[in-house]
């Protein structure tokens, strides 16, 4: 008798494990998903996956501006999957940069990942932060994070934005609020334009 007690109290823990371990890992599940409005962000990006698109500065402070006026801006959704989207940066022919967008803790980050020639990665490179959650479905705003905030101190309250503007803009730009330095760029979504060489690395 005690031993039909002791198999049953035993059966009915496990079971109890089971369901309450398969409900918090549902929990753990639901609490990775984006929310609504950075699905309807994700997937907006996901439309332009293979296309190339010409850019040009519509803000700058002086810092900028020798790195960017007068030149060639071309932006290649370079390579996509379910949780990870490779935007190239291109400036004339320096095909150094690099802005990768994925799904992490439930929400996205914008890492910017700089290459030489060669394709070793520069010392200044996988900085950026992750949005807070929800953003808006046209628009998403990544904050410093500790990385940015170590690897270069004055830039640790900077902020980056991607901004889906209209059907036929998309902008990206970062602002120092303590420093005032800024710069946005917009993309003509509107004419595709050929796709420029693979980003230097890749």
């Amino acid at each position: 008798m005690k031993n039909q007690i002791h198999c049953l109290l035993t059966v009915s823990i496990l079971t109890v494990s089971i369901i309450t371990g398969g409900s918090m890992a549902l929990a753990q599940d639901s609490v990775e998903k984006l929310a609504p409005e950075q699905e309807a962000f994700w997937s907006m990006l996901l439309r332009h996956c293979g296309q190339a698109y010409r850019g040009e500065v519509t803000k700058v402070t002086q810092y900028y501006k020798d790195v960017v006026i007068n030149r060639e801006l071309i932006l290649h959704f370079f390579d996509c999957s379910d949780d990870r989207i490779h935007i190239a940066f291109h400036i004339d022919d320096e095909r150094s940069r690099n802005w990768i967008i994925t799904q992490v803790d439930g929400t996205l980050r914008l890492t910017h990942i700089h290459r030489y020639s060669d394709g070793t990665e520069e010392d200044f490179s996988r900085y950026g932060g992750k949005a807070p959650v929800p953003g808006l479905s046209t628009r998403q705003i990544f904050w410093a994070d500790d990385h940015t905030a170590e690897l270069a101190p004055e830039r640790k309250d900077n902020f980056w934005f991607l901004d889906f503007v209209d059907e036929e803009t998309f902008q990206y730009g970062v602002i120092w609020p303590t420093y005032g330095h800024e710069i946005r760029f917009d993309f003509d979504l509107s004419q595709p334009v050929q796709t420029p060489p693979a980003p230097w690395g890749y």
